[in-house]
């Protein structure tokens, strides 16, 4: 029992449940322990306390907790499927399968055997020239893509809303974005895909432009019409790279998609020319471990090669690359059928919803379907007062984004999880049905709508994000320098760090470009709510480029 394990009182079990359920994860708690767990230091043998929960305690608890997941990673923390396929002994024997560059373990660094033959197979399965193995996630793939694409000082077309990798690696090549912002759908609130005639519109003004990015599908599961994009990219001589972190599980549907005649998704199958798949999120393989395809004659495989050799570690972990071998090994035995029985849970699942009174679910033509998020602010629940909700009953979802939380499902999960939120949502349904108050049941009688009705077309996402997301900010170069000041007095001033909400990891705004008032509200707004940005330090200080009038006053210069 894991109550043993921590040696923990009733009390204070019931404060590491607490810790748990609350996901706040970096509150400190103070849990007295017994003296089998307490610090000894051998330089004067004093001995301390342990006075929080460590990460191993969390991940023991957590896990013991049997929590039903709609997050990443794709196995859903589950041994099921590796034992059904023959690698529970892997599984089970985690720490005598983590080695080094031993002989016959082949190195990645330099693949000729094992290895070779891996990357081979995932170049086999997704139709690809060429495959390389990432340990260190999609990060370090996209900043090779970049970096081996588009030449030291020159112009990446790219969607402003791209993860904060590839922010990085236009700092490292002194590359300068051209954006395209993506639109926002009025009625859901979501980002939509990257307007296909926005790009021929910025290639043909800018002939600079060396290559274009593209995420697809984004964090919320919306789609770019790649194909066309592609189609569009090649004509004018360019390089597209498709960040497709969250789709690696998209070559596999389109075997089902294309049963029932519907267009192909996967970016490998609609003409990219570099895709980044992030098999972890999904499909089998462990957390940090993901694949660059590189799929034309176009792009430079030895450069994208030797920049990998580079950014990655020189000390790759071989449990991450045992889990590719294993995802791709299963894919091969039985991934026709995996994928088939995923689909049919994910229909099942939309089917069954759409029947609960008070639920709203995004459905859209360009929407990858096994990211599902769901509204009951027809009900008077918040998203994140659903979110709460459903932790309460042990289900835990991958985000809350305005008045929605979505369900990220994965290649692990069963459908006994789909019939379990099913009741919850039930529940939650038959529980809030009478919450309205006065004001909104006054509104929706006003707009002759029931609860019902008005779930089936859910408020947008409320916030500032609306603004905020879609606007456009003075661009400059991007700082050499910076100094630090609190964000309430950065209006106007210049960023040198982006500002990324996480999640989704999307930058709001970007090196370079000048914070607007709108911003810096939206950001607070976040903070209030808890919400982690990254480039804010814990005073609350954001990097700008230097102010050269005061820096001049300071120097005696004026």
């Amino acid at each position: 029992m894991i109550l043993n394990l921590l040696d923990i009182d009733a009390t204070k079990h019931k404060e590491l449940d607490g810790l748990v359920r609350s996901q706040s994860f970096f509150v400190l708690f103070n849990l007295g322990r017994s003296s089998e767990n307490q610090m000894t230091h051998e330089n004067g043998g004093n001995r301390h306390m342990k006075d929080r929960v460590s990460l191993t305690d969390f991940l023991m608890y957590h896990k013991e907790t049997h929590p039903i997941s709609f997050h990443m990673p794709g196995h859903k923390g589950r041994s099921t499927l590796y034992g059904i396929y023959g690698f529970g002994d892997f599984i089970k024997n985690v720490i005598g399968n983590d080695i080094t560059e031993i002989p016959g373990a082949d190195a990645l660094q330099q693949p000729r055997e094992r290895i070779k033959d891996m990357m081979e197979g995932y170049a086999g399965l997704y139709g690809a020239k060429h495959t390389e193995l990432l340990v260190n996630g999609s990060s370090a793939g996209l900043t090779a893509a970049i970096l081996g694409t588009v030449p030291r000082g020159g112009k990446l077309l790219m969607g402003r809303n791209s993860h904060r990798s590839v922010y990085g690696a236009l700092r490292l090549g002194k590359i300068s974005p051209v954006y395209i912002m993506p639109e926002i759908d009025d009625e859901t609130g979501l980002q939509l895909g990257l307007d296909p005639d926005k790009i021929e519109e910025a290639l043909v003004e800018d002939p600079e432009i060396k290559a274009v990015l593209v995420t697809s599908p984004n964090y919320y599961g919306v789609l770019s019409d790649v194909e066309r994009i592609a189609n569009i990219v090649h004509l004018h001589g360019r390089i597209l790279i498709v960040d497709q972190a969250h789709g690696a599980h998209l070559k596999f549907f389109d075997y089902l998609r294309n049963e029932d005649g519907l267009p192909h998704r996967a970016a490998e199958n609609c003409g990219a020319d570099i895709v980044v798949d992030s098999t972890h999120k999904t499909l089998l393989s462990f957390t940090g471990s993901a694949i660059l395809n590189i799929c034309t004659e176009r792009s430079d495989v030895s450069r994208i090669s030797e920049l990998l050799r580079m950014l990655q570690t020189t000390s790759p972990s071989y449990l991450l690359m045992g889990s590719l071998d294993i995802n791709q090994q299963i894919l091969r035995m039985d991934g026709y059928n995996l994928i088939k029985n995923w689909d049919a849970d994910i229909k099942y699942f939309y089917q069954e919803a759409a029947r609960i009174e008070g639920l709203g679910l995004i459905d859209r033509i360009d929407l990858d379907e096994t990211k599902v998020s769901l509204t009951m602010t027809a009900l008077g629940l918040s998203g994140p007062e659903l979110a709460e909700e459903l932790e309460k009953r042990n289900i835990w979802v991958e985000l809350t984004h305005g008045s929605y939380v979505m369900l990220m499902t994965g290649i692990g999960n069963e459908r006994g999880d789909y019939e379990d939120i099913l009741t919850a949502l039930r529940d939650l349904s038959e529980q809030y049905r009478g919450r309205l108050s006065e004001a909104e049941q006054s509104y929706l009688e006003a707009q002759n709508q029931t609860p019902e009705t008005a779930a089936k077309k859910p408020a947008p996402i409320q916030a500032a994000s609306d603004s905020a997301l879609t606007e456009r900010l003075e661009q400059r170069r991007i700082p050499d320098t910076y100094e630090e000041i609190p964000l309430y007095s950065a209006e106007g001033r210049v960023l040198y760090e982006s500002l990324i909400p996480y999640p989704p990891g999307s930058p709001i705004a970007c090196p370079g470009e000048v914070l607007s008032k709108e911003v810096i509200l939206y950001i607070r707004d976040k903070l209030v709510a808890q919400h982690v940005v990254l480039g804010i330090d814990e005073e609350g200080r954001v990097k700008v480029e230097p102010d050269c009038v005061l820096f001049k006053e300071v120097s005696g210069d004026l």
